[in-house]
């Protein structure tokens, strides 16, 4: 693959996109066959969408290795201001009631040490010393609380037109719209706000997918769909365990947030039949546990893992010309509301927002 392709990018980015489409290569015949195949050859476009995805976990591992703790006054714009203390302990334990919900619906009880598992701190002075942040756990914790979408989310709120109104619906999406150009405004600014702000919608949109559900109420629309198989939609989305066709048990995010929109239609479209359907959820399903395998696994030169090395080696400026050429801002559209893609919308949400409050 000829790495002029892609002028945007450093030297090393280059040479990571090749090392992990190398990598790709080496899977077992059958293996790589059956993910990347084509009419008897390789799809090679299908081969970069994958190693792309996989560039962008170890740059989100990176990042976030990197991204230093702060005690939460750190963030205060006043530390002396009262009335500021406790309302940020009060943003914090909401946030935090909901954070903790998702982590335990993904698997076992939190441990005792881990950042989530203590609520009920005596004061509001202990609260705020045993809290510590990054500035993007900041801005996540923020988004929950003040994004009137977002709460309607996690508070299933969002599913019921008698809790929020059309008009409201409408309302919410367009802050989050003017969240997200602002986004795209502070990417502009310098390296650093490049990564920050790509990782920040990435992070969003892998939480919650407003844009794929917004781009799939508009396909069920268009093709007068009134209903979709909830496990492909939690497949494309949610957390996930998998038994891989080629053996083991993988559990892990769905979250390839850029790359699920080309799929829609094949997915959920009227025109798919019942077979080409569950051969495309299969080879979802093998992507991720290839995506599991290489960013945990796939091993560096030291002996360490790819990942450590790449840390370690990469810099905000490696990982802001990826950006610069991925443009994970490609997902998000404008939105052209009316009633029956409201209603597909709440339908998406009712079918992913599995735990009740």
């Amino acid at each position: 693959m000829d790495m002029k392709m892609f002028p945007e990018m450093t030297e090393k980015m280059k040479m990571l996109l090749m090392d992990i489409i190398a990598a790709l290569g080496q899977l077992p015949v059958e293996q790589r066959g059956y993910i990347f195949g084509f009419e008897g050859e390789e799809d090679m476009d299908w081969v970069l969408a994958v190693a792309e995805f996989i560039a962008l976990e170890f740059i989100k591992y990176s990042f976030d290795y990197s991204d230093p703790e702060y005690p939460l006054r750190h963030f205060f714009e006043n530390v002396n201001d009262d009335s500021e203390r406790m309302t940020q302990s009060r943003t914090m334990k909401y946030v935090l009631k909901y954070k903790k919900r998702e982590i335990e619906r993904k698997g076992d009880d939190l441990p005792a040490n881990h950042k989530f598992a203590d609520l009920d701190m005596d004061t509001i002075d202990k609260r705020l010393k045993g809290r510590r942040l990054t500035e993007m756990n900041y801005y996540e914790h923020q988004n929950i609380h003040d994004l009137e979408l977002i709460k309607a989310i996690v508070e299933r709120r969002i599913v019921s037109s008698k809790k929020v109104s059309n008009a409201h619906f409408q309302e919410m999406f367009e802050q989050y719209d003017k969240l997200v150009e602002s986004l795209i405004e502070r990417s502009k600014l310098s390296d650093k706000d490049m990564v920050f702000a790509s990782l920040a919608l990435f992070t969003l949109e892998w939480h919650y997918p407003l844009e794929m559900f917004y781009e799939l109420s508009c396909l069920m629309e268009e093709e007068e769909i009134d209903s979709v198989d909830q496990d492909s939609l939690i497949l494309t989305c949610c957390s996930v365990s998998i038994e891989s066709r080629f053996g083991g048990w993988y559990s892990t995010d769905s979250r390839m947030v850029k790359e699920r929109m080309m799929i829609l239609p094949y997915l959920f479209g009227k025109k798919t039949r019942d077979f080409e359907r569950e051969t495309m959820k299969s080879l979802i399903k093998e992507i991720l546990v290839v995506i599991v395998q290489f960013t945990e696994l796939m091993g560096a030169n030291d002996g360490g893992t790819y990942k450590d090395w790449f840390r370690k080696e990469s810099s905000i400026e490696d990982w802001a010309s990826f950006f610069r050429f991925y443009d994970i801002f490609a997902i998000w559209q404008k939105k052209e509301w009316t009633r029956k893609r409201i209603q597909n919308v709440r339908y998406l949400f009712d079918m992913t927002l599995l735990e009740k409050n």
